[in-house]
């Protein structure tokens, strides 16, 4: 099975729960919205956990000079990962805040039931 199959089937798995209820654009919005972000955080903990390997390295090989700077390298890749994490995250906040927009706000109005 190639990689876009298997892409396809595990999306469609994710969202196999709102096909029990009405799927309209903002559940979709709202379902895609849930999965990013409960992957961010395990993401940046991936990135801390890579820069914790790379100072594991730079102390189990002081002696050689080549590994440590492989773990120099490591550390500094997985400083740069959580430094361009956190600001995107930072700009974000600051853009919801001096735009208004709430995190749980809905993108689409409710509906209004008009009674003649």
């Amino acid at each position: 099975m190639n990689r876009l199959t298997i892409a396809t089937l595990v999306g469609a798995l994710m969202l196999a729960p709102a096909a029990a209820e009405a799927v309209t654009l903002a559940s979709t919005i709202g379902t895609i919205s849930e999965i990013i972000n409960s992957i961010i955080p395990i993401i940046l903990a991936l990135a801390v956990l890579y820069f914790f390997w790379g100072v594991a390295q730079y102390v189990m090989n002081a002696e050689d000079k080549e590994k440590r700077g492989k773990a120099i390298s490591t550390m500094i890749m997985g400083i740069i990962a959580i430094f361009v994490m956190v600001s995107i995250w930072g700009i974000i906040a600051i853009l919801q805040e001096t735009f208004k927009v709430g995190g749980a706000a809905p993108i689409i109005p409710p509906k209004i039931n008009v009674t003649y």
